[in-house]
């Protein structure tokens, strides 16, 4: 007799915690930002909940204020799939780890030798800013991670599917700044699967999100520097082709842009950093545009207002989102 397959399913941490980038957007908290009278966390718990390979919720932020905005819009913390809300801590990277932690059968009291059992145990980190992210697009991202073959996979999204919500017809939109690699030029979407025990250079993930703002120079700066003391001299080329792109694609120089980018292969940038985490690193392009459609300041968050149910439709037939080429064979 044959046997099914048991379907891999994953525990789920979205990220809310109260910090400084958190109130980037009219001094509000982005989580809690309403658009048509819904908070924006309450659209990402909803397209989490009807992803098949997600077993479970983890919301991490003040407890007391989480409690009461699920209480307040009638959610449910255990249907279809459990909510625990975790209480933060002092900073992203241990806000994420002690939530992994109350994954695991003996929770925040375990202490975990490298050799656990659960090093090979990943959980995806999800921000709590994207309110257009949809179900279907972090079953794609799941399924084609093939996180048995690595300890950290990073969502990308191309440049050619975000240009739909580019300002257009005289609409107001949001145009995004990229990470310009020589392949292709592509958002950070910022859905993480991730093996925290795996990762030896833990405190790298903290660093990614502290620096994730493309359009913003400095941070790309900053997060190279923050690497390349840890690395041979031989991977500067890449944060160096990284940042000079982003600064010619600033200034409208594209063909400049083209220059520096041809420095940083992706394989090769995708080393580089499996070297400086001390763990298997691959950046998986996504198709689908929800996850990159993060709030970063107030103009983005006024114009998703305006587009956002029109956003919402196009986003809800995956048909509209053509596939990588090295995904339409499987």
């Amino acid at each position: 007799m044959n046997l099914m397959p048991i379907e891999k399913k994953f525990d789920a941490i979205l990220v809310a915690g109260e910090g400084e980038s958190s109130y980037k957007v009219f001094h509000q908290h982005k989580a809690f930002l309403k658009i048509n009278g819904k908070c924006i966390i309450n659209y990402v718990v909803d397209a989490l909940q009807n992803v098949n390979s997600i077993r479970a919720i983890y919301i991490v932020g003040l407890r007391d204020k989480l409690n009461d905005l699920f209480k307040n819009n009638a959610g449910h913390l255990d249907y279809p799939k459990p909510v625990h809300i975790v209480e933060q801590k002092n900073n992203l990277y241990e806000n994420i780890w002690h939530t992994f932690l109350q994954t695991l059968p003996d929770g925040e009291n375990m202490q975990i030798p490298e050799n656990s059992v659960y090093r090979d145990k990943a959980v995806l980190i999800v921000p709590c800013d994207s309110p257009l992210l949809t179900a279907h697009e972090v079953e794609h991202f799941i399924k084609h991670s093939q996180i048995e073959n690595h300890d950290h996979v990073l969502g990308l999204t191309s440049k050619q599917n975000l240009e739909f919500f580019y300002p257009r017809d005289g609409k107001p939109g949001i145009k995004m700044a990229y990470l310009h690699l020589k392949e292709n030029s592509y958002r950070i979407n910022n859905l993480h699967l991730v093996k925290p025990i795996g990762i030896e250079n833990r405190e790298y993930i903290q660093k990614m999100y502290q620096y994730r703002h493309q359009r913003n120079f400095k941070n790309m700066v900053l997060f190279g520097l923050s690497l390349l003391g840890k690395d041979k001299v031989k991977h500067y080329q890449y944060y160096f082709g990284v940042q000079m792109s982003l600064l010619f694609a600033s200034l409208g120089l594209e063909s400049m842009v083209r220059v520096f980018r041809s420095l940083t292969p992706k394989k090769a940038l995708e080393k580089s950093i499996s070297n400086i985490m001390k763990a298997r690193f691959v950046g998986l392009e996504v198709p689908y545009a929800g996850a990159a459609l993060d709030i970063d300041n107030d103009h983005d968050y006024e114009d998703m207002k305006i587009r956002f149910n029109d956003w919402r439709e196009y986003l809800s037939h995956p048909e509209n989102s053509p596939l990588p080429l090295s995904q339409l064979s499987q």
